[in-house]
This record gives structure tokens, C-alpha cells and sequence, in this order.
């Protein structure tokens, strides 16, 4: 079976299937992109376990600072 993908010019991994979509044979290239990607989710994911840390934290504050005021003013 004749492979009918052609070169992309000037690339040496791009291919131009029949259907016109372009494809990228680079593995090395790939493999990199999804650890890029899975490092950037596991930084996203601990920046928003963070932000929600903290609004968890202000909200205590706020609580324990409204329990003082009840304290001095009873």
C-alpha cells in the first residue's frame, strides 16, 4: 500500500495527507508537548488548590476577628 502523504516544504516532519490535514511525525517533538502540558496542568492545579487555600484562610481570619470584637464588647 503507496503511502500518499507528501512532505510539508520546508519541513522535514510535516506531512499533507489526501484530505488536505497536516501531520506531524516528530515523536520526540510530541512526547515533549504532553509533558509540557502535564507539567503546566500540575502547576494550574496546585495554584488554584492554593488560591483556594488562602480564601479559606481570610475567611477564618474574618471569623476569629469578629469573635475578638464580640469579646471586648461583651
Amino acid at each position: 500500500m503507496e503511502d500518499k502523504r507528501k512532505r510539508v516544504e520546508g519541513h522535514n516532519t510535516l506531512y499533507r495527507t489526501p484530505k488536505g490535514s497536516i501531520v506531524n511525525s516528530d515523536k520526540d517533538a510530541y512526547e515533549a508537548y504532553i509533558r509540557k502540558r502535564t507539567a503546566s496542568k500540575a502547576k494550574n492545579d496546585t495554584l488554584k488548590s492554593l488560591a483556594d487555600e488562602l480564601e479559606t484562610a481570610k475567611s477564618e481570619i474574618e471569623e476569629l476577628k469578629s469573635l475578638i470584637k464580640q469579646l471586648i464588647y461583651k
